[in-house]
């Protein structure tokens, strides 16, 4: 079988470092396993370095059943703003062109967004006839909606009125959405008035675990000891991530000022500059920029809470992000200002703690409790590793949408 993956804004296998696998990744290595023929395409323009791999329409044969095309475009310097819109209408353009001399798959996986890209590759497979699913895992544009004050939301909503149409079409036009929970599900099918159907599907947003090499990790120890961040008693709580404007440290930053706590953060990203300047001098406060993924899972392995500081917004509250799942791999709780689908789940299974980021003391009294309640914490930790172990490993979750795939590949 062959498939075509269409997914932007991830690493892929060209990539050099120990880059976290995404989704589109993890589905690519589950279908070779499996002997299919993978297809991936992708963006020339890497979303987390803000560089471009070749600066040119590429064509890269990977492996034996892995071909990555990469589709050219202007590129972008900030995540938000009017630049990240014109390189995805440029890239949406150079993929239309790209289309016009390829032979079609079987079944396709396309990622959205962005809009206008997934809107061209959702047209083609349709005139040729080529079963897909819609991947839909951010609110666009939804939430350019609600990043706009209250007063000029209507006003921005008429503005962004042929994006609204673009991406209820492209809804309307794949055999089945799939979408990182059932609140991203409901909401998409309530933007296209249709009811769930056979091949629309949960696909978590999960990891898949990896063996570590002794001498990566040896390296990864050496340089944790040097920071001085050890197994040495410490209360340790940890971020890893992209520092971009989704997360709100205030409290953070309080609660490092008053309590006997450490918090170690991994990541790089508009935020990192503000962050080093208001916490110079804080000792129990460590930026770390960015590390690979040798160094996250020790880094998991030597804090005892994991925290997840986002803004309560619309979008992340109907997902459930990567960075919950990395901690439950890890066996780790974590806390998190978020409503929605992840506390649901808290809820359900006690795998983790909600914080008010709306109440400057919250995530302080909170904190307070857990680092006296150690038997608290451990139990969350275990409830966390076995879900994850029944019901949230990336290998089963990755194996049951190769299957749909072969399914509707299949259909009639």
């Amino acid at each position: 079988m062959k498939v075509w993956i269409f997914q932007t804004g991830e690493p892929l296998q060209i990539d050099a470092g120990a880059l976290r696998p995404m989704r589109a990744m993890n589905l690519s290595n589950a279908l070779i396993e499996q002997g299919h023929e993978v297809v991936l395409w992708s963006s020339d323009f890497d979303h987390f370095s803000k560089t471009h791999r070749f600066k040119k329409e590429k064509n890269i044969q990977y492996s034996k059943n892995l071909n990555i095309k990469l589709i050219p475009s202007r590129g972008y310097k900030s995540n938000i703003g009017i630049s990240r819109l014109i390189d995805h209408i440029d890239l949406a353009l150079n993929l239309k062109k790209m289309l016009k001399k390829q032979p079609p798959p079987d079944v396709a996986f396309i990622g959205y967004p962005p809009i206008e890209a997934t809107w061209v590759i959702a047209s083609w497979l349709k005139k040729q006839n080529i079963p897909f699913l819609i991947d839909v895992k951010d609110a666009w544009p939804e939430i350019f909606i609600k990043a706009f004050p209250l007063t000029f939301q209507k006003i921005a909503r008429i503005a962004f009125i042929p994006l609204f149409l673009i991406m209820r079409k492209t809804f309307k036009m794949a055999n089945g959405i799939s979408s990182p929970t059932q609140d991203f599900l409901n909401w998409s099918l309530e933007n296209i008035n249709r009811n769930q159907n056979t091949y629309d599907r949960i696909t978590r947003i999960t990891l898949v675990e990896t063996e570590i090499y002794k001498d990566s990790l040896t390296k990864a120890e050496i340089w944790l000891d040097q920071l001085g961040i050890k197994i040495d008693g410490t209360f340790r709580i940890c971020f890893v991530g992209t520092l971009n404007y989704s997360y709100n440290f205030a409290p953070v930053i309080r609660a490092a000022r008053l309590l006997p706590v450490e918090f170690v953060i991994a990541g790089d990203g508009p935020l990192y500059k503000n962050l080093k300047k208001d916490t110079e001098g804080l000792l129990n406060f460590k930026l770390l920029g960015q590390i690979d993924s040798v160094q996250a899972n020790l880094l998991y392995a030597r804090s005892n809470l994991v925290i997840a500081p986002y803004r309560d917004s619309f979008d992340f509250q109907l997902n459930i992000t990567n960075k919950f799942y990395d901690a439950m791999a890890k066996g780790k709780p974590v806390i998190t200002s978020l409503s929605g689908a992840i506390a649901k789940l808290f809820d359900q299974f006690e795998i983790g703690f909600k914080y008010d980021e709306s109440r400057v003391e919250n995530l302080m009294e909170i904190l307070t409790h857990l680092v006296a309640d150690t038997e608290r914490l451990s139990k969350a930790g275990n409830n966390a590793r076995n879900l994850f172990v029944k019901e949230f490993s990336g290998e089963q979750i990755y194996s049951e949408l190769v299957s749909d795939l072969i399914k509707l590949a299949k259909h009639d």
